[in-house]
């Protein structure tokens, strides 16, 4: 809904107008004589035109600070939607911990790739994408398998906030322009931690798959042994098909 014209607008408007009107007549008697009815009426023709175009200059002012506005209006709406729309993509784990645990993940890594629009640096914007890559891996595993919930719990509540703080620190400092050795130092460090927050993600993702693999290697062997109880395969793992052949 397009933002609504407030009293106050009109008011600055008209008395902007008056103001005007009254200068032109100021000036217009300082430097034409007044002595006839036509003389007053080309005054007043001048404050006619001189009113109006300063009311065109306003209309015109307030016309585009509306659509500054709407503009503003409009994009945080689409940011909200995304947001909303990323809050729904997370598939449900019939956990409700899990899932709010999960819904927490994902708005920080929506302010991170906020952080990530703002600041120009391209060798950060990379690291940023990574991180953010390596994070929604770690999401997905949790969703499939929301057991291994407990294994990230940490990295929701410390390291992801903590990232999520250095950048936002480090946006700040290149908006504001801080030029001081202090946070000239604490940019630079900034970038090198984003090196150790990649490694440490992936750490985390590998350690998840860790177990997995484990229980796999052992699904696997016990696997086998069946098999090789059931007379199916032999000691070199060829398989007895239905025929009796070996593959």
């Amino acid at each position: 809904m397009p933002p609504k014209k407030s009293p106050r607008r009109r008011r600055r408007g008209l008395s902007g107008s008056f103001l005007l009107m009254g200068l032109i007549s100021l000036f217009y008697s300082g430097l034409f004589p007044l002595f006839r009815l036509l003389d007053y009426a080309a005054m007043g023709a001048a404050m006619w035109l001189g009113g109006k175009l300063l009311r065109s200059f306003i209309q015109k002012h307030f016309e585009e600070e509306d659509k500054a506005q709407e503009e503003q209006a409009e994009m945080q709406r689409r940011e909200e939607e995304e947001k909303r729309r990323e809050a729904q993509s997370i598939s449900s784990t019939g956990d409700k911990q899990v899932d709010e645990l999960l819904l927490r993940g994902q708005q920080m890594l929506y302010q991170i790739r906020s952080e990530n629009e703002r600041l120009p640096d391209p060798v950060i914007s990379g690291q940023i994408d990574e991180i953010e890559s390596i994070s929604n891996q770690i999401f997905r595993i949790v969703i499939e398998q929301p057991e291994k919930a407990d294994q990230i719990r940490r990295f929701m509540e410390y390291y992801l906030p903590t990232t999520l703080k250095m950048l936002s620190a480090y946006r700040r400092m290149e908006e504001n322009g801080a030029s001081g050795e202090q946070a000239r130092k604490t940019q630079e460090r900034i970038r090198q931690s984003l090196d150790t927050v990649i490694a440490a993600f992936k750490k985390q993702l590998n350690q998840l798959f860790e177990e997995e693999a484990i229980d796999i290697a052992t699904d696997i062997d016990v696997l086998e042994t069946m098999l090789r109880q059931d007379g199916l395969i032999d000691s070199g793992l060829k398989v007895k098909t239905s025929t009796g052949e070996e593959k």
